[in-house]
């Protein structure tokens, strides 16, 4: 074995334990002996990738792409992953059509290149790739009791539409519901995590609502056919525009004295999902220097379900979020709202970071680099500047 051989397995099989440092030095060496040596390319990138160290990591991934062979696609598949976690939707939708094109597609695989298409603003591609998700594989196996419902017409036929990952994704989707009763949907039957019971049964065309946990069976009555929230787009189409939820008065009485600010903040999402590291902020103090344009009212812990929020929504100027149900809720009610975004792993449905068809109303904020929230706290104080205290608007 040559010296540059044996510096290259060495800094992999550092690299296969964890040590990255000594990894990375190694693959630099070979690199410094060979700059077209594949491998130390491809794993440097995947390495710096890895650690969160974007800027980096493309060109040596761009470097692997090309001297690859025809039949290796593990560099294509990486540098797509790379432009997918930055939010370079086009650059990254392109290479995920090749390795579908070569048929070298695996279901997670299929599942990037769908949110890759949806940001890229290719929705119907998007779409249909997320018909082959695996949470919606799993449902079509476990014989719910009547047919799944695929886009043919309905013509009075009763649906059950299904729970679909947490509760943001379900408000989103809860949207094309009245489109389902114009094409000729008998009754719609929604099943809803509990703190979405009340406000989803106040929506047009819901004609009952059935609490159910995330992974619960629960009984409920026979139906024609059945779907999923993220299939609505697929078979309905369009984009139903906000507002198309509504606070239920009992809430509204309820929280009618709510005055303990004018700007609701939410700081952090759900501590265990792993994109959480990226899109929650270290501290709500960062958020200090927007109290001079009203008071804040810390949102960041639950008061009651989401009827209770959507009202106390309804009483402040303005709500700022990261990137949580708060900012669906506050999208689908119609109401002003910042939401703060990250440099790394920016969401599909946020695709230029700054607006979203989605919900007209929000104005999103993300990061100019990873990491800088005091940017993005910057740039909303400047869009609050010189309003009047008495008239915020998002």
């Amino acid at each position: 074995m040559s010296e540059l051989a044996a510096r290259f397995a060495e800094a992999a099989r550092h690299h296969q334990q964890g040590r990255l440092p000594e990894a990375e030095a190694g693959y630099r060496a070979v690199l410094a002996g060979q700059g077209d040596h594949l491998g130390a390319l491809a794993n440097l990138g995947s390495l710096l990738r890895a650690q969160d160290r974007v800027l980096e990591a493309e060109a040596p991934l761009v470097a692997a792409v090309a001297l690859a062979p025809p039949g290796d696609l593990r560099p294509l598949v990486n540098l797509a992953n790379l432009y997918r976690r930055v939010a370079r939707w086009n650059e990254a939708a392109g290479l995920y059509d090749r390795v579908i094109a070569a048929g070298a597609a695996t279901p997670d695989l299929l599942q990037d290149a769908a949110d890759a298409l949806l940001g890229a603003g290719r929705l119907e591609d998007g779409w249909r790739l997320k018909d082959a998700r695996p949470n919606l594989q799993v449902r079509r196996g476990q014989g719910i009791g009547c047919p799944e419902w695929r886009g043919e017409p309905l013509a009075g036929r009763s649906l059950l539409l299904l729970p679909e990952q947490g509760f943001g994704d379900q408000i989103q989707a809860i949207r094309y519901v009245p489109r389902l009763k114009a094409m000729g949907a008998g009754r719609v039957t929604v099943l809803a995590q509990a703190p979405l019971v009340r406000l989803l049964a106040a929506m047009p065309g819901v004609d009952a609502v059935i609490a159910c946990g995330p992974d619960e069976t629960v009984p409920v009555p026979a139906h024609d056919l059945w779907t999923m929230p993220f299939s609505l787009p697929l078979h309905v189409g369009g984009l139903p525009s906000p507002p198309y939820l509504a606070t239920p008065d009992a809430a509204k009485a309820r929280w009618r004295d709510f005055a303990e600010g004018r700007i609701g903040v939410v700081w952090h999402g759900n501590p265990a999902q792993p994109v959480e590291r990226y899109r929650g902020l270290p501290s709500p103090d960062l958020l200090a220097p927007l109290a001079r344009h009203g008071a804040l009212a810390d949102l960041q812990d639950p008061r009651g379900d989401f009827a209770d929020t959507a009202a106390i929504l309804d009483r402040l100027d303005l709500v700022i979020t990261t990137d949580t149900a708060m900012a669906h809720l506050a999208g689908a009610l119609g109401r002003p709202c910042f939401v703060m975004l990250p440099y790394i792993a920016l969401d599909w449905r946020w695709a230029d970071g700054r607006r979203t068809p989605w919900y007209p109303e929000l104005k999103l904020f993300r990061q100019p680099a990873p990491g800088d929230w005091a940017s993005v706290v910057a740039a909303m104080d400047a869009a609050l500047e010189g309003r009047l205290s008495g008239n915020l608007e998002a």
